[in-house]
């Protein structure tokens, strides 16, 4: 099988260098003898002018000076870089427009044939600006900006910038939630992708809501949200992909970012990122800690009826909870010439997971009589161990825009977990029985090989070709094991109904193909990627094999229309896949709560939807309205299902159902009210409907929901600001479940000194304490609400410091480009 998987890598990688070197169209001959020679060339590089981020799909005119006649065009990369060939001797002025920024015009550009080609440099565009008595006043970088195909939110402009965590980053982002243990939700669905940096984190051992908890905000530079992807893209996650870009610099010389952050509650974290930079070799590092503690509380309430008797079940639980994690991030840029670069990064997290806490369970009959009452109490700890290795190599051209990159990714990880487990019945009667004592224990490895290439080039005036293919291989191993106190042996004896041992070999190969280029006011893009996966997995208990084999088609389509420098418009469909998790697969049960179990299946098949999305931009000075309404429809669902079993337990595992839809409309609007306050607020609207499906005894349901989100920012001095923020989502539904409405505000004082160079941060999160989980969840014969508390009112003090004036410097590079934030994968 492994064979196999070097075989489509090489054909793949044979599929990209293939790809001849000068495949845009060349211009025919003109007519007549005196016809002036097509020699000129004309380059350079769009960035935003305040932060120096590179401006992808800006429109760049060439116009003859003599009658405004177009005489070429193009749109820039993702870089920021274009570049015009084949323009005719004469003289011109060049146009420059991108949405969102104002137009700018360079006149008299001469193309002489003893100088042909010119160089423009690096040209910033001014973002939303005013102009009073030829003073310009350039507004601070939006919170939110748009691409063609992603949103992207500048952390530094959110509350949770101040003493956060990733997860406290995601609550703030327009139509994303955030669950009790801290999982996303976009637009209503949990079917979403976290990428950093534009890669998986590979860490299959924690969910998203972990892995986000464990990032401190201040190691974030932005968030990618892309809800309708391109084939560039994995095509995983039906909801879309939460890209999370960490701090990373390459400015000359020697500069850095220090943040330390102290909380209520015994929580700290600490964080720095420096960078040296000379010549050809660029070295980066960056380090963040973070130690957090906190309880949470939790009431169940589940009446159920069994064969005509009927019984109330009430749990009151306590848990004291750890999140404590090391991250280490470094890596050297090397710049071989001017046209091949090469980077290696190495990446170690050591994270902890801890809770210690009791469980008090008290069941009652139809007559109220107390029928049991007992104890458990548990302390559990696991482990993370994660090392990441990167290769990536670059080799540019003459020709702007055409390149090709690629990558190399290792990633080992390594969790070791136990819990201790101690039950005490608390019945009248039954002081005197002897505890039941159980010890668990979990040991899983897992390796992740990554290796993909991508190539580009410029066709024609305005058009760009875009290939390339990826391969990742996964081996996963899981085991686990429960042993029971024998008192008479007095030995622990292994349990054999809940001993696991879980393997899972997944290979994907994948090859796509895009095509974007702009007509008139028209920007458009198609593609088209094949992925093809092949899967083994072991029981190894019970032998049972599940093997997987299946090729898939995933075209992407995006449309912008540029009415005027105020409207866009913008219509793109995807067709993207869900693939259940190892822990949905593994049917490993967990014995946590013994009245409420849970194991995953390991017959799922994976779930595909098709995307569709209509959207409308507007811009007037300062404030901006974006407008998107969407449409989703899914076909083999996967849901969790609750089933109450004969001796009184709810077992939770995992299904295909039928098919689903999902359509909404979803709301972005800034605005700057004045000089000392400017507004962002967000609201989206869904509605979800599930078909029925009568083998898992689940009917249609249907429902509407809502998200609001609307931040604040007061200027109050020269150097101070004051950040408020608030949060609702509605009432929620699923499968059996409704969840009922959440709603806080946090709040924010920060302070610029040292000229800029240091900050000092107040903030307090959930200032009401009014962040609670309660639902409802209905089966055959039973039904259950829960209320969860998290410990989510706290203080934080951070202290932020710049060396070099990091964040703050724009430079050029040797070639008077600057350079790019983040290259796009």
């Amino acid at each position: 099988m492994k064979i196999t998987s070097i075989i489509l890598v090489l054909l793949g990688f044979l599929s990209i260098t293939a790809i001849p070197g000068h495949i845009y169209a060349q211009a025919g001959p003109g007519k007549g003898g005196s016809e002036r020679p097509a020699i000129g060339i004309i380059k350079g590089k769009l960035v935003d002018d305040k932060s120096g981020t590179p401006i992808e799909y800006g429109s760049i005119a060439v116009l003859s000076q003599r009658d405004s006649s177009l005489a070429g065009g193009t749109i820039s990369d993702c870089k920021g870089n274009f570049r015009i060939d084949q323009i005719k001797t004469g003289r011109y002025f060049i146009k420059i427009q991108f949405i969102g920024y104002e137009s700018k015009t360079i006149k008299d550009v001469m193309i002489k044939p003893d100088n042909p080609e010119i160089s423009l440099g690096t040209l910033k565009l001014l973002t939303a600006s005013t102009n009073i008595q030829g003073v310009e006043i350039t507004a601070d970088k939006e919170m939110i900006s748009n691409n063609l195909d992603k949103k992207i939110i500048q952390v530094d402009k959110t509350i949770a910038s101040v003493g956060g965590t990733a997860a406290d980053v995601m609550a703030n982002i327009p139509s994303v939630t955030v669950d009790v243990e801290g999982n996303v939700s976009l637009r209503g669905s949990g079917n979403v992708i976290v990428l950093i940096d534009g890669k998986p984190s590979g860490m299959v051992d924690i969910s998203s809501g972990e892995l986000l908890q464990q990032i401190p905000a201040s190691s974030i530079e932005s968030v990618e949200v892309i809800t309708n992807p391109s084939v560039r893209y994995d095509p995983d996650g039906t909801a879309g992909i939460l890209n999370i870009v960490l701090k990373k610099k390459s400015l000359q010389g020697f500069n850095g970012l220090v943040s330390l952050t102290a909380g209520t509650g015994n929580r700290y974290n600490g964080s720095a990122n420096l960078n040296f930079r000379q010549n050809r070799f660029n070295f980066f590092a960056g380090y963040d800690a973070r130690i957090g503690n906190f309880n949470s509380t939790g009431k169940t309430e589940r009446t159920s009826t069994y064969e005509g008797e009927s019984s109330l079940l009430l749990q009151n639980q306590l848990n004291d909870n750890s999140r404590n994690s090391r991250n280490l991030n470094t890596g050297l840029d090397f710049n071989i010439d001017n046209y091949n670069s090469l980077t290696a990064s190495f990446q170690y997290r050591n994270m902890s997971f801890g809770s210690e806490g009791e469980i008090i369970s008290d069941t009652y009959n139809s007559d109220d009589s107390l029928i049991r009452s007992f104890s458990r109490y548990s302390n559990s700890d696991r482990k993370i161990e994660s090392f990441t290795y990167n290769v990536s190599y670059k080799r540019t051209y003459d020709k702007k825009g055409k390149e090709l990159i690629f990558n190399l990714m290792l990633n080992d990880n390594k969790m070791n977990g136990s819990q201790d487990i101690e039950q005490n019945e608390l019945t009248p009667g039954s002081e005197l029985m002897p505890s039941t004592l159980q010890f668990s224990g979990s040991d899983n490895t897992n390796r992740m090989y990554m290796i993909d290439a991508n190539y580009t080039t410029p066709s024609g005036e305005t058009g760009r070709i875009e290939t390339g293919f990826k391969s990742t291989i996964k081996d996963l191993s899981m085991g686990n094991y429960l042993n029971d106190y024998d008192y008479e042996l007095d030995e622990w004896v292994l349990n054999p109904l809940a001993n696991n041992y879980f393997d899972y070999f997944e290979q994907i190969h994948a090859i796509y193909g895009i095509y974007s280029s702009m007509f008139k006011k028209i920007k458009y893009q198609a593609g088209l990627r094949v992925e093809h996966l092949i899967s083994d997995s072991e029981l190894k208990v019970t032998a049972e094999k599940f093997d997987m084999n299946y090729t898939s088609l995933y075209p992407s389509v995006h449309l912008q229309y540029e009415q005027s420098e105020k409207h866009q418009y913008q219509l793109s469909y995807s067709r993207r896949v869900s693939r259940p998790s190892h822990r949905q697969l593994n049917p490993f049960v967990d014995y946590s709560d013994s009245l409420n179990i849970r194991y995953g299946n390991p017959k799922l098949d994976p779930e595909f939807i098709s995307s569709f999305e209509l959207g409308w931009l507007y811009f007037q000075g300062k404030s901006s309205v974006n407008t998107t309404a969407f449409y989703r429809y899914t076909t083999g669902v996967i849901e969790h299902i609750v089933t109450l079993q004969e001796n009184g337990v709810t077992a939770t595992t995992y299904e295909n159902l039928t098919r689903s839809t999902n359509y909404g409309l979803e709301i972005i609007g800034n605005h700057e009210l004045n000089t000392w306050l400017k507004a962002n607020a967000n609201v989206s609207f869904f509605r979800t409907i599930l078909e029925e499906n009568e083998s898992a005894g689940i009917k249609r349901v249907e429902g509407f929901a809502w998200t609001a989100k609307a931040n604040f920012t007061f200027n109050l001095m020269k150097n101070a600001s004051l950040m408020v923020s608030g949060n609702y989502r509605s009432p929620e539904i699923e499968a059996q479940e409704r969840e009922e409405a959440v709603y806080f505000a946090d709040l924010a004082l920060k302070y610029d000194f040292l000229k800029g160079k240091a900050s000092l941060s107040l903030r307090v999160s959930d200032v009401f304490d009014s962040r609670r989980f309660d639902s409802q969840t209905n089966g055959e014969g039973f039904e259950t609400i829960s209320k969860r508390k998290m410990e989510s009112r706290v203080g934080y003090l951070g202290f932020t410091y710049r060396i070099n004036n990091y964040n703050r410097q724009k430079e050029r590079d040797r070639n008077g480009q600057g350079e790019s934030e983040m290259e796009e994968f």
